[in-house]
C-alpha cells in the first residue's frame, strides 16, 4: 500500500514537472517566434544590409545576408533606403520568377528607428493594423493581440513599389513558402540579391540558393 502510494506520488510529480517543462518550452518558442518574425534591412545599390534577421543569424550590417525562414510563419519586413537611389523588393523562386507573396504596408514615422534601436536578442513585434505599422511592442508591453498575424491573399503583390529618397522606409508582410529562393531588388538585381533558406515545420531545412 505504501509502495503504491509512493509510486502514485512520484508519477504525479513527474507529470507536473513535465507539464512545467512543456510550458516553459512553449513560452520560449513563442518568444523566439515573435523575435524571428521581424526583419529589418537597409537598402543601398551595393547590396541589402542586414540589421535584424530571423533565426539565429547575427545582424551585423552584412551585405545580402541569407534569410532563414520557417515555412508557414508570417514575417513583417521593414527596410530603409540608405543611399537615396530607387529600390524595391521581391521574393523569387529558383527559376527567378517573382512570387505573389507580399502584402504592402505603410509605416508610421519613427517605427523603423524604434525597432532598429532594440537589441537583436530582445523579443520584438510590430503593431500592424489595416496594413499600417503603427508601433513597436517589446516583451514588456506585448499582448496576445500583437501576436496574431495573418495575410489575406487578395492583398498580395509580386513586387513592392519602387521608392527613392534617403531615409524612406517601406514595409511588407509575407508568409514563408518552400518556393522562396531569394529576395531581390529588381532595379539592381545584380547587386541587391540574397539567398532564402526555408525550414519546414518539422525542422527539415530546404535550402534554396540561386543568387549566385
Amino acid at each position: 500500500m505504501t509502495e503504491n502510494t509512493s509510486r502514485r506520488r512520484f508519477l504525479k510529480a513527474t507529470a507536473v514537472t513535465g507539464a512545467l517543462a512543456g510550458l516553459n518550452a512553449a513560452v520560449l518558442a513563442q518568444d523566439q517566434s515573435q523575435n524571428e518574425a521581424v526583419i529589418l534591412l537597409g537598402g543601398e545599390t551595393s547590396g541589402w544590409l542586414g540589421y535584424r534577421l530571423p533565426g539565429e543569424a547575427e545582424a551585423d550590417g552584412s551585405s545580402n545576408p541569407t534569410l532563414t525562414l520557417q515555412e508557414g510563419t508570417t514575417y513583417t519586413l521593414l527596410w530603409e533606403n540608405v543611399d537615396g537611389a530607387p529600390h524595391n523588393i521581391a521574393f523569387q523562386n529558383e527559376d527567378g520568377d517573382n512570387l505573389q507573396v507580399l502584402r504592402p504596408l505603410s509605416v508610421e514615422e519613427g517605427v523603423y528607428e524604434e525597432a532598429n534601436g532594440t537589441e537583436t536578442n530582445e523579443t520584438l513585434s510590430l503593431n500592424v493594423s489595416d496594413s499600417n505599422v503603427t508601433g513597436v511592442s517589446t516583451e514588456e508591453n506585448m499582448t496576445e493581440e500583437d501576436e496574431e498575424t495573418t495575410v489575406a491573399e487578395d492583398e498580395l503583390v509580386e513586387v513592392s513599389e519602387t521608392v527613392d529618397g534617403e531615409g524612406t522606409v517601406q514595409g511588407v508582410q509575407f508568409t514563408a513558402t518552400s518556393e522562396m529562393a531569394q529576395y531581390i531588388c529588381l532595379v539592381h538585381p545584380n547587386s541587391m540579391v540574397g539567398d532564402v533558406e526555408v525550414e519546414s515545420a518539422d525542422g527539415d531545412g530546404m535550402e534554396n540558393n540561386s543568387s549566385g
